[in-house]
């Protein structure tokens, strides 16, 4: 395989400018122009090239840190639950973002005034909502002033936004900008990417950066564009939007001729912004005022915000709260489980004690721990890459930490798998007609709950591998399938091939079957019908015998291994587990970092 190729976005030497504090400052451009690549790296979400550096107040800064300790960045997708309420969001946010020294109802009134500030107070109470999931919530307007009014909630002295209106209608998109000029009021610089504002909007910037091909072609007050444009030739007509004149005609020609030289209109556009001293190659960003009045950011002091135990119950109390105002997930579970328990009834009701009874006996078990891997790992697979994108937009703005953020899940679906799992098995344990033993009913409860807990583990390991959830539910049968295959249901320990005998190893089917079999086969008394009977022939005489007179007998004939006690069995299951949570904890840790 060759090198990985980069590709060159922002050209080298072209920006050199401030952004004051208390502006808010459009950078516009035609898509792929690097719009976004130098709000990342301004942001400190990508390392600038050699050479380049960031000054803030005259002083560079070090590292990215030192940008971010100071900032907040607004994707542009609004990715948040949709159960939460626009008072639990931006409350949510201030609890985790705030220093740890401010008490909880300081937070809170933070919180209240930041709805206060956005006009969200009349919707605090709805839902976010998501069209997806049918559930309803507030308008894409609101949506996105929630989106900016939980990162603002810390009060950040300079905010990034990425296409802020994106897919908004332009009343909509009015009021989103009006409100970041409401910021700026407050003493936030604000630094927006912006595709093709309308003329209203075009009006509420204070400056604008203009780029094309990765190269800056003005950097200035947004009321001097206009002036400077029609200086170089490019006069926009009276009564027009400067925003769709800039891109139809001077960035780009609507009406070009056959010999339109794209490449020629970005070296004229270059040439003339740096003939006025605009980008003068010293690869230089400048944030701040330019050092012409120092002092005006302070980057602050390290500060604790919550601790990993008070992220785990917020955490922990919002998963809750997500699970149990949607009953439709929980109520599809239930019935899952116990319309399979009903069709498994259905077909093996009160299976008896003949020699007949073993092979549906066997029938019933694999189904029951193969149903319990399969739903479990499903399950998560579907819940938890519904919520993904909301949890690595929460970490990336250091809300909180992978672990309690993973525990805090763990503990929220723990209840689930234990009481949807004992409803199926109460259901199938006396309806096929399993020993009636209160024992070996507790021990068959105890195997399910635990196989569902490894199951539900091995779906957050496959939901945190794959960066689409969609690649991790295509591969997701090529490991359950294996694994089913080598649970001691279909073949044997004897007749494993040897380079396939590791598999049975790591497969919770196995130690589920071969728990459930061991409890079910001990101790029952098996029987023979007058047509079960086999003809042996023992020194030239022969009789007919009973195959198995016992269940015991059974276990030992087919190599069910006896040293696997339920006890092993069910302590290797819950170890299983917490391997797989902890490896998930480990793949999750490197996805949110790759992404970074």
């Amino acid at each position: 395989m060759g090198e990985r190729k980069r590709k060159q976005i922002l050209k080298p030497g072209t920006f050199n400018g401030d952004f004051q504090g208390g502006k808010l400052t459009a950078i516009m451009g035609p898509s792929g122009a690097g719009k976004t690549s130098l709000l990342n790296i301004l942001a400190g979400r990508v390392t600038p090239a050699k050479g380049s550096k960031i000054y803030l107040d005259g002083r560079p800064l070090q590292q990215n840190s030192d940008i971010q300790s100071l900032s907040a960045y607004v994707q542009q997708d609004d990715c948040m639950l949709a159960t939460q309420t626009v008072r639990e969001t931006v409350e949510m946010a201030a609890l985790l973002r705030l220093p740890s020294g401010m008490s909880r109802s300081e937070k809170l009134s933070r919180a209240n005034e930041t709805l206060e500030l956005f006009g969200l107070t009349k919707c605090a109470d709805t839902y976010i909502g998501d069209p997806s999931s049918k559930v309803i919530g507030v308008s894409g307007g609101e949506r996105k002033r929630v989106s900016i009014a939980m990162i603002s909630v810390a009060q950040p002295q300079i905010l990034f936004l990425d296409e802020p209106t994106s897919g908004l209608d332009s009343f909509i998109a009015f009021s989103v900008i009006k409100v970041l000029k409401k910021l700026c009021g407050r003493g936030v610089t604000v630094l927006t990417t912006i595709h093709q504002p309308s003329s209203d909007i075009f009006q509420l910037f204070d400056d604008l950066l203009l780029v094309q091909s990765g190269s800056v072609v003005y950097h200035g007050p947004a009321d001097a564009s206009v002036s400077y444009f029609g200086s170089i030739g490019f006069q926009c007509p009276p009564l027009s939007n400067p925003a769709d004149y800039f891109f139809m005609h001077v960035l780009t020609e609507l009406e070009a001729a056959p010999s339109y030289d794209q490449d020629s209109r970005e070296r004229e556009l270059r040439s003339a912004w740096e003939s006025r001293g605009g980008g003068e190659g010293q690869r230089t960003l400048l944030v701040g005022k330019g050092g012409e009045e120092e002092g005006t950011y302070e980057i602050p002091q390290e500060t604790t915000r919550s601790t990993m135990i008070e992220q785990f119950k917020l955490l922990l109390r919002r998963s809750w709260g997500e699970a149990t105002r949607n009953p439709m997930r929980v109520r599809a579970q239930m019935v899952q489980s116990v319309a399979f328990a009903f069709i498994i009834s259905t077909i093996w009701w009160q299976l008896g004690s003949s020699q007949n009874s073993i092979q549906d006996r066997n029938g019933v078990l694999f189904f029951m721990s193969a149903n319990g891997m399969m739903s479990s790992i499903m399950g998560v697979l579907s819940t938890f890459g519904n919520e993904r994108s909301s949890f690595i937009r929460d970490y990336e703005n250091q809300l909180y930490k992978v672990g309690p953020y993973l525990l805090a899940k763990v503990a929220c679906e723990a209840p689930f798998y234990f009481f949807i799992p004992l409803t199926g098995v109460t259901i199938m344990y006396f309806s096929v007609g399993f020993q009636n033993v209160g024992s070996k009913y507790l021990n068959t409860a105890v195997i399910m709950v635990t196989l569902n807990y490894a199951g539900m583990s091995m779906g957050l390991i496959l939901a945190s591998l794959f960066a689409d959830i969609a690649v991790a539910l295509l591969v997701a049968p090529l490991i359950i399938m294996p694994l089913m295959m080598f649970s001691g249901f279909f073949l044997n320990a004897d007749s494993t091939p040897v380079y396939y005998s590791w598999i049975p190893w790591i497969s919770p089917m196995k130690y589920a079957f071969s728990a459930l079999a061991t409890n079910e086969y001990g101790g029952l008394e098996l029987s023979c019908g007058p047509d079960e009977y086999i003809v042996v022939t023992i020194d030239g005489a022969s009789r007919s015998v009973c195959p198995f007179e016992s269940g015991d007998v059974f276990l030992e004939t087919f190599n069910i291994e006896s040293y696997l006690t339920i006890g092993t069995c069910q302590v290797c299951l819950m170890g299983m587990t917490g391997l797989c949570i902890f490896t998930s904890f480990l793949a999750l840790r490197r996805l949110v970092r790759k992404g970074k």
